[in-house]
């Protein structure tokens, strides 16, 4: 009886002993930044429509649940002006086509650890600038996306909030942004920002990492005229140099010598009128 009590008290031992295991951290760096990969951005003609295409990517070894994603259009920019695409936007387009509106939602129970799924949404324009405004020939126009994740992780009810660059202000990024030499700690800083700083401008309890924005384009086709005007021009100033070339070697192709002094004569008589007659000297 004393060996099993005894090998019984050693394992109760060793089980103190060993250190509980460790909560997954669900905001570090390395792993939010990698939640969303976009793998196709449109690039679109006025009045075109494209699929935005991206991976959503589980990096935890933990399974995430209640999950929810939310992308939406907030900004239209070109090299000239910067506009924000709020409630104040006039336009009817840029839309998203699954929803009818500027924004996309994607929900799951449950997304399993070290997963990736490819999600997508159709993005829809208008080809009229009363409609949309879209740049011009020469300036291309961008709207930017921005994604906001929350999700459960570790047991149901522990929320992650993870949210783009672009739901603050260029003043609050900055504001929030920590120097290399005045460290801030954990849980208020991640890397070099203050996330509860940042959390306090969205009016949420807590913000555990930022995810990256993104963005598609539309811009006014090239048109293909010039192209082929130039083409056509190049092709006429060509044949004229030839047409030089055998005048001023006569005899190396008869029959084009012969076309060309004819045409050149009806050229004449045709424009002749039209050349102002010379008055005779008194």
């Amino acid at each position: 009886m004393r060996a099993p009590a005894l090998a019984l008290s050693f394992l109760l031992i060793a089980t103190l002993l060993v250190p509980a295991a460790i909560a997954e951290d669900f905001a570090a760096i390395g792993k939010v930044n990698k939640l969303i990969g976009v793998q196709e951005t449109p690039e679109l003609a006025p009045g075109e429509s494209g699929r935005f295409v991206f991976y959503f990517n589980s990096t935890y070894t933990e399974p995430m649940r209640n999950v929810r994603l939310n992308a939406s259009i907030y900004r239209y920019a070109t090299i000239d002006e910067s506009v924000p695409v709020d409630s104040a936007w006039p336009y009817a387009y840029p839309r998203i086509a699954e929803t009818g509106t500027k924004e996309w939602v994607w929900t799951n129970a449950t997304v399993a650890s070290g997963s990736s799924r490819s999600l997508s949404f159709t993005v829809l324009t208008a080809p009229d600038s009363h409609d949309m405004p879209h740049g011009s020939i020469f300036s291309q126009s961008s709207y930017f996306l921005r994604f906001w994740l929350e999700f459960d992780g570790n047991v149901t009810g522990n929320l992650f909030r993870m949210v783009s660059p672009g739901f603050f202000t260029r003043a609050q990024w900055l504001a929030a942004t920590i120097p290399e030499a005045d460290p801030c700690n954990l849980p208020n800083c991640r890397g070099h920002l203050n996330v509860t700083m940042l959390a306090g401008f969205l009016g949420v309890s807590r913000l555990d990492g930022i995810i990256p924005d993104s963005a598609f384009g539309v811009k006014e086709p090239i048109p293909r005229w010039p192209f082929y005007l130039l083409i056509a021009l190049v092709v006429f100033f060509l044949f004229l140099a030839f047409l030089f070339w055998v005048e001023e070697n006569p005899g190396t192709f008869p029959r084009i010598e012969t076309w060309w002094a004819r045409t050149r004569g009806r050229i004449a008589r045709t424009i002749a009128p039209l050349r102002p007659q010379r008055r005779p000297k008194a």
